[in-house]
Protein backbone atom coordinates (compact mmCIF):
# COMPACT_ATOMS: atom_id res chain seq x y z
CA UNK A 1 0.00 0.00 0.00
CA UNK A 2 1.31 3.51 -0.89
CA UNK A 3 0.20 6.27 0.89
CA UNK A 4 0.74 10.16 0.22
CA UNK A 5 0.93 12.11 3.87
CA UNK A 6 0.19 15.54 3.07
CA UNK A 7 1.50 18.37 5.16
CA UNK A 8 3.93 15.78 6.62
CA UNK A 9 5.52 18.59 8.90
CA UNK A 10 2.87 18.39 11.43
CA UNK A 11 3.09 16.83 14.89
CA UNK A 12 -0.30 14.05 13.98
CA UNK A 13 1.72 13.70 10.41
CA UNK A 14 5.09 13.11 11.93
CA UNK A 15 3.52 10.44 14.57
CA UNK A 16 1.73 8.46 12.18
CA UNK A 17 4.40 8.40 9.54
CA UNK A 18 6.64 7.05 12.83
CA UNK A 19 4.20 4.40 13.17
CA UNK A 20 3.17 3.78 9.50
CA UNK A 21 6.09 3.53 7.47
CA UNK A 22 7.46 0.06 8.76
CA UNK A 23 3.91 -0.87 7.32
CA UNK A 24 3.38 0.24 4.20
CA UNK A 25 5.43 2.71 1.90
CA UNK A 26 4.68 6.41 2.59
CA UNK A 27 5.45 9.36 0.29
CA UNK A 28 5.66 12.89 2.02
CA UNK A 29 4.45 15.87 -0.12
CA UNK A 30 4.25 19.52 1.73
CA UNK A 31 1.30 22.67 0.55
CA UNK A 32 3.85 23.95 -2.39
CA UNK A 33 3.33 20.81 -4.32
CA UNK A 34 -0.54 20.37 -4.51
CA UNK A 35 -0.76 21.08 -7.82
CA UNK A 36 2.17 18.86 -8.73
CA UNK A 37 1.43 16.81 -11.84
CA UNK A 38 2.64 13.72 -10.52
CA UNK A 39 1.45 14.03 -6.94
CA UNK A 40 -0.66 11.16 -7.09
CA UNK A 41 1.16 9.18 -9.41
CA UNK A 42 1.22 5.47 -8.08
CA UNK A 43 -0.43 6.46 -4.72
CA UNK A 44 -3.15 4.37 -3.01
CA UNK A 45 -4.38 6.13 -0.43
CA UNK A 46 -4.11 10.52 0.59
CA UNK A 47 -4.27 11.43 4.05
CA UNK A 48 -4.54 15.10 4.27
CA UNK A 49 -2.83 16.43 7.31
CA UNK A 50 -2.87 20.36 6.40
CA UNK A 51 -4.85 23.01 6.74
CA UNK A 52 -4.74 26.57 5.51
CA UNK A 53 -4.15 29.16 8.58
CA UNK A 54 -7.23 31.57 7.44
CA UNK A 55 -9.58 28.46 8.10
CA UNK A 56 -9.35 29.47 11.50
CA UNK A 57 -10.92 32.64 11.29
CA UNK A 58 -12.58 33.51 8.09
CA UNK A 59 -15.36 31.74 6.08
CA UNK A 60 -14.95 28.53 4.21
CA UNK A 61 -13.52 28.96 0.85
CA UNK A 62 -13.29 26.00 -1.36
CA UNK A 63 -10.42 27.26 -3.20
CA UNK A 64 -8.49 27.87 -0.27
CA UNK A 65 -9.30 24.59 1.43
CA UNK A 66 -6.71 22.21 1.36
CA UNK A 67 -9.24 19.30 1.82
CA UNK A 68 -11.62 20.30 -1.25
CA UNK A 69 -8.31 20.89 -3.43
CA UNK A 70 -6.51 17.48 -2.79
CA UNK A 71 -10.51 15.68 -3.21
CA UNK A 72 -10.42 17.69 -6.45
CA UNK A 73 -7.20 15.72 -8.06
CA UNK A 74 -8.30 12.33 -5.82
CA UNK A 75 -11.28 12.02 -7.95
CA UNK A 76 -9.71 12.05 -10.87
CA UNK A 77 -8.03 8.67 -9.63
CA UNK A 78 -8.73 5.65 -8.50
CA UNK A 79 -6.70 6.54 -4.98
CA UNK A 80 -8.83 6.41 -1.34
CA UNK A 81 -9.26 10.10 0.35
CA UNK A 82 -8.92 10.46 4.11
CA UNK A 83 -9.90 13.61 5.35
CA UNK A 84 -8.59 14.58 9.16
CA UNK A 85 -12.26 16.64 10.28
CA UNK A 86 -12.52 17.75 14.13
CA UNK A 87 -14.70 17.22 16.45
CA UNK A 88 -16.02 21.22 16.41
CA UNK A 89 -18.17 20.22 13.39
CA UNK A 90 -21.12 18.77 16.07
CA UNK A 91 -23.28 21.25 17.47
CA UNK A 92 -22.82 22.93 20.75
CA UNK A 93 -25.73 20.59 22.35
CA UNK A 94 -23.94 17.61 21.33
CA UNK A 95 -20.70 18.38 22.43
CA UNK A 96 -20.65 15.75 25.42
CA UNK A 97 -21.00 11.82 24.14
CA UNK A 98 -21.73 13.45 20.21
CA UNK A 99 -21.76 10.06 17.74
CA UNK A 100 -21.16 10.04 14.34
CA UNK A 101 -24.95 10.91 13.63
CA UNK A 102 -25.10 14.04 15.99
CA UNK A 103 -26.45 16.70 14.37
CA UNK A 104 -23.82 18.90 12.96
CA UNK A 105 -23.50 23.02 13.08
CA UNK A 106 -19.92 23.73 13.56
CA UNK A 107 -18.93 24.94 17.20
CA UNK A 108 -16.89 28.14 15.80
CA UNK A 109 -15.65 29.00 13.10
CA UNK A 110 -12.51 26.81 12.59
CA UNK A 111 -15.91 23.86 12.94
CA UNK A 112 -18.02 25.71 10.36
CA UNK A 113 -15.58 25.42 7.45
CA UNK A 114 -14.99 21.43 8.49
CA UNK A 115 -19.05 20.82 8.30
CA UNK A 116 -18.39 22.81 5.09
CA UNK A 117 -15.22 21.11 3.54
CA UNK A 118 -16.76 17.74 5.04
CA UNK A 119 -20.10 18.37 2.37
CA UNK A 120 -17.91 19.82 -0.36
CA UNK A 121 -15.27 16.60 -0.37
CA UNK A 122 -18.30 14.36 -0.30
CA UNK A 123 -19.88 15.43 -3.36
CA UNK A 124 -16.55 15.10 -5.30
CA UNK A 125 -15.21 11.42 -3.62
CA UNK A 126 -17.47 7.83 -4.02
CA UNK A 127 -18.43 7.13 -0.41
CA UNK A 128 -16.65 3.75 -0.72
CA UNK A 129 -13.71 5.49 -1.35
CA UNK A 130 -13.42 8.49 1.72
CA UNK A 131 -12.95 8.16 5.01
CA UNK A 132 -14.01 11.44 7.40
CA UNK A 133 -12.28 11.02 11.13
CA UNK A 134 -13.21 13.67 13.22
CA UNK A 135 -10.59 14.12 15.69
CA UNK A 136 -10.53 14.62 19.65
CA UNK A 137 -8.15 16.76 20.96
CA UNK A 138 -4.56 15.64 20.58
CA UNK A 139 -1.79 15.89 22.79
CA UNK A 140 2.19 14.78 21.59
CA UNK A 141 5.64 16.44 22.74
CA UNK A 142 4.95 19.52 21.56
CA UNK A 143 7.69 21.76 23.22
CA UNK A 144 7.89 24.08 19.96
CA UNK A 145 8.11 28.51 20.72
CA UNK A 146 4.86 30.02 20.31
CA UNK A 147 2.91 26.54 20.05
CA UNK A 148 -1.01 27.25 21.29
CA UNK A 149 -2.42 23.90 21.48
CA UNK A 150 -3.22 23.13 25.21
CA UNK A 151 -0.57 20.80 25.49
CA UNK A 152 1.93 23.09 23.50
CA UNK A 153 0.73 26.04 25.56
CA UNK A 154 1.31 23.77 29.21
CA UNK A 155 4.88 22.51 28.17
CA UNK A 156 6.06 26.22 26.99
CA UNK A 157 4.73 27.77 29.90
CA UNK A 158 5.97 25.32 32.37
CA UNK A 159 9.45 25.11 30.99
CA UNK A 160 9.77 28.84 30.69
CA UNK A 161 7.99 30.24 33.85
CA UNK A 162 7.66 27.09 36.36
CA UNK A 163 3.51 27.35 36.04
CA UNK A 164 0.67 26.41 34.28
CA UNK A 165 -1.96 28.82 33.87
CA UNK A 166 -5.01 27.99 33.27
CA UNK A 167 -8.08 30.44 32.49
CA UNK A 168 -11.08 27.84 33.07
CA UNK A 169 -11.97 25.87 35.69
CA UNK A 170 -9.57 23.10 35.91
CA UNK A 171 -12.26 20.37 36.47
CA UNK A 172 -13.67 21.04 32.84
CA UNK A 173 -13.73 17.32 31.58
CA UNK A 174 -12.35 16.90 28.04
CA UNK A 175 -12.01 14.32 25.24
CA UNK A 176 -8.10 13.79 24.83
CA UNK A 177 -5.79 11.70 22.80
CA UNK A 178 -2.59 10.85 22.59
CA UNK A 179 -0.46 11.30 19.16
CA UNK A 180 0.78 7.58 19.33
CA UNK A 181 -2.73 6.27 19.87
CA UNK A 182 -4.23 8.61 16.97
CA UNK A 183 -1.80 7.38 14.72
CA UNK A 184 -2.45 3.68 15.62
CA UNK A 185 -6.11 4.39 14.79
CA UNK A 186 -5.30 6.24 11.81
CA UNK A 187 -3.28 3.36 10.35
CA UNK A 188 -6.11 0.35 11.35
CA UNK A 189 -8.42 2.44 9.67
CA UNK A 190 -6.79 2.87 6.54
CA UNK A 191 -5.17 -0.82 6.35
CA UNK A 192 -8.32 -2.22 7.52
CA UNK A 193 -10.12 0.04 3.90
CA UNK A 194 -12.67 2.20 6.23
CA UNK A 195 -15.01 4.34 4.14
CA UNK A 196 -17.42 6.59 5.76
CA UNK A 197 -17.68 8.80 8.85
CA UNK A 198 -15.61 8.28 12.51
CA UNK A 199 -14.92 9.28 15.81
CA UNK A 200 -11.45 9.39 16.66
CA UNK A 201 -10.57 10.29 20.09
CA UNK A 202 -10.02 8.25 23.33
CA UNK A 203 -13.51 8.67 23.92
CA UNK A 204 -12.79 9.94 27.94
CA UNK A 205 -13.50 12.90 29.28
CA UNK A 206 -10.69 13.90 31.39
CA UNK A 207 -10.12 16.88 33.69
CA UNK A 208 -8.10 19.32 32.11
CA UNK A 209 -6.83 20.23 35.93
CA UNK A 210 -5.55 16.20 35.86
CA UNK A 211 -3.42 16.66 33.20
CA UNK A 212 -1.66 19.69 34.15
CA UNK A 213 -0.61 18.49 37.45
CA UNK A 214 0.46 15.25 35.28
CA UNK A 215 3.14 16.58 33.55
CA UNK A 216 3.71 18.89 36.94
CA UNK A 217 4.55 15.63 39.03
CA UNK A 218 6.78 14.39 35.85
CA UNK A 219 8.32 17.57 36.22
CA UNK A 220 9.24 17.51 39.57
CA UNK A 221 8.29 21.21 40.08
CA UNK A 222 6.01 23.89 38.93
CA UNK A 223 2.22 25.31 40.03
CA UNK A 224 -1.38 25.22 38.32
CA UNK A 225 -2.81 28.63 38.74
CA UNK A 226 -6.17 29.58 37.61
CA UNK A 227 -7.19 32.86 36.46
CA UNK A 228 -10.49 32.31 35.40
CA UNK A 229 -12.80 29.45 37.13
CA UNK A 230 -15.63 29.70 34.04
CA UNK A 231 -16.25 26.23 32.96
CA UNK A 232 -15.59 26.40 29.37
CA UNK A 233 -15.81 23.47 26.40
CA UNK A 234 -16.46 20.40 28.55
CA UNK A 235 -16.90 17.56 25.39
CA UNK A 236 -16.15 13.83 24.87
CA UNK A 237 -17.04 11.77 21.78
CA UNK A 238 -18.68 8.45 21.53
CA UNK A 239 -15.98 6.55 19.83
CA UNK A 240 -17.55 3.41 20.06
CA UNK A 241 -17.62 2.36 16.08
CA UNK A 242 -14.24 3.01 15.26
CA UNK A 243 -13.16 1.21 18.80
CA UNK A 244 -15.34 -2.05 17.73
CA UNK A 245 -13.61 -1.66 14.13
CA UNK A 246 -10.02 -1.99 14.97
CA UNK A 247 -10.29 -3.04 18.87
CA UNK A 248 -7.69 -0.29 19.80
CA UNK A 249 -8.57 1.75 23.22
CA UNK A 250 -7.13 4.43 25.37
CA UNK A 251 -7.27 4.42 28.87
CA UNK A 252 -7.37 7.49 31.31
CA UNK A 253 -4.53 5.69 32.90
CA UNK A 254 -2.65 5.70 29.33
CA UNK A 255 -2.91 9.25 29.31
CA UNK A 256 -2.03 10.22 32.47
CA UNK A 257 1.06 8.02 32.06
CA UNK A 258 1.83 9.89 28.83
CA UNK A 259 1.42 13.20 30.42
CA UNK A 260 3.49 12.48 33.43
CA UNK A 261 6.47 11.07 30.76
CA UNK A 262 6.00 14.50 28.75
CA UNK A 263 6.54 16.37 31.87
CA UNK A 264 9.55 13.98 33.07
CA UNK A 265 10.96 15.11 29.40
CA UNK A 266 11.35 18.37 29.87
CA UNK A 267 13.76 18.22 32.57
Amino acid sequence: MRILVFGGNSLLARAFSDIAREQVELRVAGHAEIDRPDLLDGVDVVVNFARHPDDMRLPHDPARDVDVRLAVRVAETSARFVMLSSRKVYDQAAQWGAAETSPLAGLDIYGRNKVAAEAAVAALIAPERLLVLRIGNVIGPERIPGRRSFMGFMLNTLAETGEIVFDMSPFVARDFVTAGHFARQLLAAITNGLSGIYNLSSGVGLMCGELALAVIRGHGRGQLRIIDPRHADAFHLDVSRLVQTTGLRETADDIITYCHNLGRALG
